[in-house]
């Protein structure tokens, strides 16, 4: 792949071959939009699906030849959220205008908002990344966003 440089292919290969379970050189593409995120990629589901994700495991199958070019294509993607883009949005429920939000305004955003979550997903989300209420069940958002994309292993990005 031309515009990919060779350490970034290596890196997609490694990645790939993590998902490629059968040993065959293919991976399904129920896999497609998490192999994007190992590799750092924050794709949205729309965008998975437009590469080529499918729902439902064996329905398609991918090999790394033609994944290069998706990831290729998502890395360039301008439908790629951000923090800062995240936290922007979220100043419009910062009513203090402080950094902070109530956490029952946060849930209901993440349950009726873009790619809507469950509320079993919102659940986990609290669970594993929400800093904790003050008195009056408010939150700090960036905190919130800063772990949550920091990624399930923190720890190995701040190592390389």
């Amino acid at each position: 792949m031309a515009d990919l440089k060779s350490y970034e292919v290596e890196e997609c290969r490694a990645a790939f071959e993590v998902y490629d379970t059968t040993g065959e050189g293919k991976i399904d593409a129920v896999w497609l939009g998490s192999l994007l995120r190992a590799l750092d990629l924050s794709v949205t589901q729309d965008t998975v699906e437009k590469s080529g994700g499918t729902k439902k495991e064996g329905e398609k199958m991918l090999t790394l030849e033609e994944f290069l070019p998706i990831f290729s294509s998502c890395k360039k993607s301008k439908d790629i959220g951000q923090i800062e883009d995240l936290l922007e949005g979220l100043k419009v429920y910062d009513k203090n205008e402080n950094g902070t939000m109530m956490a029952a305004e946060l849930a209901h955003v993440l349950l009726s908002l873009g790619e809507k979550l469950n509320d079993k997903e919102v659940d986990e989300i609290f669970t594993a990344c929400c800093p904790p209420e003050d008195e009056d069940g408010y939150i700090k958002y960036d905190a919130l966003l800063k772990t949550l994309f920091a990624g399930p292993f923190p720890e190995e990005k701040e190592a390389k």
